[in-house]
């Protein structure tokens, strides 16, 4: 009778190591440009950064633009960074709209 040797599971591949690789790399250019992570979520390829961090990426011109999700009480932000998503979000508040003049329908 032939013993069966137990083979260890591959779960890395090739392309997960490549996006884990692209991940990491993005993650620490990040913290070493002083921009705080809130949260990591490498199987997604995403990273969740402080609001006035991603304000100054902005200004410095490390991101080229965003997309804008607005919801109840927040709004939230998504970009690409050196092959990751960024993400962040920004408190919605009365003053964002105090100067605005009413519209009448």
């Amino acid at each position: 009778m032939r013993t069966r040797t137990a083979l260890p599971l591959k779960v890395l591949t090739p392309d997960l190591a490549q996006s884990l690789r692209t991940f990491n790399d993005a993650a620490r250019l990040l913290q070493r440009m002083g921009v705080r992570l809130h949260r990591l979520e490498p199987t997604e390829g995403r990273v969740t950064i402080a609001a006035d961090d991603a304000r100054q990426l902005l200004e410095k011109g490390y991101l080229m633009g965003f997309q804008r999700d607005a919801s109840a009480g927040s709004t939230r932000y998504i970009t690409r960074f050196q092959g990751i998503t960024l993400a962040w979000s920004e408190p919605i508040s009365y003053r964002d709209f105090a100067g605005s003049k009413p519209v009448i329908h």
